[in-house]
């Protein structure tokens, strides 16, 4: 699933390639897909013909004003009283392509027998065309992603923007602040804590893997058992591991793209995650995983404690 490195690298990218693009035509392939209004969608999702037929309809001829990012949520601002909601959820993508490069072929998946294809594939299921001729397709291999239309005047009703606890990246999210939500989950493993959208957003099973390697603590630490300088560690493990896989455009470890076709690098860094039984980069010894809540966390042995 994309985190906040990953989602914010589709932002930042995708900023100053949409803003100020007119919607020409929105081909809507998978109406379960979409969403009109600030109601939260049901995870059993049902075909919507008439939210898909209002959705093109109102953003036709609209003008794209910025893209902004919170948490995992992507936020694409619309000129007039609008904005579009996109959750990439575990397997979403946003290509965007101009007109000449509509022919390009683009590897969807970092698998190695996986060829790279033209847009629209099967897995395409919205097309944005805008009046230049340039394209922004949404691929999801998995449909458990969405596109919502909000007024701005609903904003403030969506529950999931609501929900999500302080961006981790912003300046105001200090150490005091760190150590007070701490405070309040003592009994939480760590790796639970930081994996939990409504204490710390943006974070999952990539990057709470690789904070508390940096961290040199065990995710199956118990919150309350962290020392002062540990908290400390983890504070800044939180900030530089965020900011270096932000640096290297995420991780591609499976079916994130960037805007452009391109992979991101971080991957290539990884210290832990999804490196359970190799040898680990610092010390030598043999990683190892164990699970939360059905999720598999992976750890050294020796560097962590």
């Amino acid at each position: 699933m994309p985190e906040l490195p990953e989602v914010e690298t589709v932002v930042s990218e995708l900023r100053p390639l949409l803003k100020n693009k007119v919607i020409r035509q929105v081909e809507v392939r998978s109406p379960k897909l979409i969403a009109v209004g600030p109601l939260t969608l049901s995870n059993v999702r049902k075909s919507n013909s008439v939210a898909a037929k209002k959705f093109a309809q109102i953003l036709k001829g609209k003008k794209i004003t910025g893209v902004q990012r919170r948490a995992k949520l992507i936020i694409i601002d619309i000129a007039g009283k609008f904005a579009i909601l996109v959750h990439l959820k575990m397997t979403g993508q946003l290509i965007f392509l101009e007109k000449k490069q509509l022919n390009k072929k683009i590897k969807l998946l970092n698998i190695e027998t996986f060829q790279p294809i033209t847009l629209p594939s099967k897995w395409t299921h919205v097309i944005f065309t805008f009046t230049d001729g340039s394209k922004l397709f949404f691929n999801d291999l998995r449909q458990f992603g969405y596109l919502k239309l909000v007024k701005d005047s609903e904003i403030d009703q969506v529950k999931e923007l609501n929900e999500f606890g302080p961006e981790p990246l912003k300046i105001n999210f200090a150490i005091a602040k760190f150590i007070n939500i701490l405070s309040k989950r003592p009994k939480m493993k760590v790796k639970l804590f930081l994996m939990d959208p409504k204490i710390i957003a943006g974070i999952g099973n990539i990057y709470s893997d690789e904070i508390l390697f940096f961290a040199k603590i065990r995710p199956g630490r118990i919150v309350k058992t962290l020392t002062k300088s540990e908290e400390q560690r983890l504070f800044k493990a939180i900030k530089e591991v965020l900011k270096d896989a932000v640096r290297h455009n995420g991780s591609s470890v499976g079916d994130f793209v960037r805007p452009s076709g391109a992979w991101g690098k971080y991957g290539r860094l990884h210290k832990v995650y999804g490196r359970a039984g190799l040898k680990c980069k610092v010390c030598g010894s043999i990683i190892k995983s164990m699970k939360f809540s059905g999720r598999t966390g992976s750890f050294c042995p020796v560097c962590q404690k």
